[in-house]
């Protein structure tokens, strides 16, 4: 049995994921900004701040998300959020030497991101037979993380060879041709109107789904450091970017595509706990060891961490709607989970202030294993969608 529902959706799902590949290959280039603003001489509560700048935006985007799909439809806020992207991206060329310039074109880019994300994981789920949907969803959803394999390193070489000027604009091709592409796939029919769509306020009263929530935002945080200023802590430890976040992505990517299709029949609470004791695990290994070995090895427990987690978790949530009322749950989802994420930069820039910033990853392992913990209190109920 194909894992699509119509004609037409292999086509539709295959042009999303490579425009969101191309979109992400320019975003996953900015892990590398906290280096850059540390060499312009920002200290480091100022890189926190920075790196945590899409934080409430990127909240406030996916909120009106729910309800902007259920007015336009997923497709048409998809592409409203990758033409912000591609605007806050360009706007750092000339932002980048201004702190308060800075800071808005990334809480910009944060509002762009909080549009898209939601809306592309209800697009993509909508052509999905919900039976067989962990393994297709998983590889879609790599697509966000599979740039950071070549582009921290890309933009590491770039900026050390040209410097600034330009650096943003080149690093935005991909991101117009990802644009450009999102053009192709089929909208379909505006949603009709509804009397009544389940609200937030309703979601956060489900007893059932308040533990998913809370497991989502763990995962946020423990992850959250990769992508923000992971760049840094291999930068203070003369680690170079491509040991940590090549084998990362590499594993992330046969975890989505190989190991979570052979683990699909395993309840999801066993994934999600797993997922936390090996990104606790990573994080372990690259504290008490700080070489480029270690990196490699931490990059790739990482990765196969990760890749269980998120997909689990968002079809786990996501399965026990009906499609058409999936956008808020999805939402809200996402929401957590990035407050998770940029929650992480601004505590560890205000961490470092005081400490190593090795004592915050030290905070995160002990917070990945109390959540593995944790999850042995979900109830066996909640695994069956």
């Amino acid at each position: 049995m194909t894992v699509f529902i119509r004609k037409g959706d292999v086509r539709d799902c295959v042009l999303m994921a490579s425009s969101t590949f191309l979109v992400f290959l320019s975003h996953s280039t900015l892990t590398f900004l906290a280096v850059i603003l540390r060499d312009l001489g920002v200290g480091d509560t100022g890189i926190g701040i920075i790196m945590s700048a899409p934080l409430v935006p990127m909240l406030v985007g996916m909120f009106l998300s729910g309800y902007l799909m259920e007015r336009f439809g997923p497709l048409r806020v998809v592409r409203a959020g990758f033409v912000m992207i591609l605007l806050a991206h360009l706007s750092i060329e000339v932002t980048m030497t201004h702190f308060t310039g800075v800071f808005l074109s990334r809480a910009f880019h944060g509002f762009g991101y909080g549009i898209f994300m939601p809306a592309s994981m209800v697009y993509v789920k909508g052509k999905l037979r919900p039976e067989r949907m962990v393994h297709p969803f998983g590889i879609y959803a790599s697509m966000i993380l599979l740039p950071n394999i070549v582009g921290p390193w890309f933009m590491e070489n770039l900026y050390g060879y040209m410097g600034l000027r330009g650096l943003f604009i080149i690093t935005a091709v991909p991101s117009l041709l990802g644009n450009l592409l999102a053009r192709l796939p089929v909208a379909g029919p505006t949603p009709e109107a509804r009397e009544k769509h389940i609200g937030y306020w309703q979601l956060l009263q489900m007893a059932g789904l308040r533990p998913l929530i809370l497991a989502i935002f763990a995962v946020g945080v423990v992850y959250g450091i990769v992508p923000t200023i992971m760049s840094l802590y291999l930068k203070i430890n003369s680690i170079p970017m491509v040991y940590y976040f090549t084998p990362f992505t590499a594993a992330l990517f046969t975890g989505r595509f190989v190991v979570i299709r052979l683990l699909d029949r395993l309840p999801r609470k066993a994934l999600v706990t797993a997922g936390f004791v090996l990104m606790g695990l990573s994080h372990l290994w690259l504290i008490i060891f700080r070489t480029p070995q270690a990196a490699v090895l931490a990059g790739i427990v990482i990765g196969l961490g990760y890749s269980l987690e998120y997909p689990s978790l968002s079809v786990w949530i996501s399965a026990r709607f009906e499609p058409e009322d999936r956008g808020k749950p999805v939402a809200l989802l996402n929401m957590v989970f990035h407050a998770g994420i940029f929650i992480t930069p601004l505590i560890g820039g205000l961490v470092m202030d005081h400490f190593a910033l090795g004592a915050y990853l030290g905070f995160l392992i002990i917070l990945a294993f109390a959540a593995a913990a944790g999850m042995g209190g979900v109830r066996e109920a909640s695994d069956t969608l």
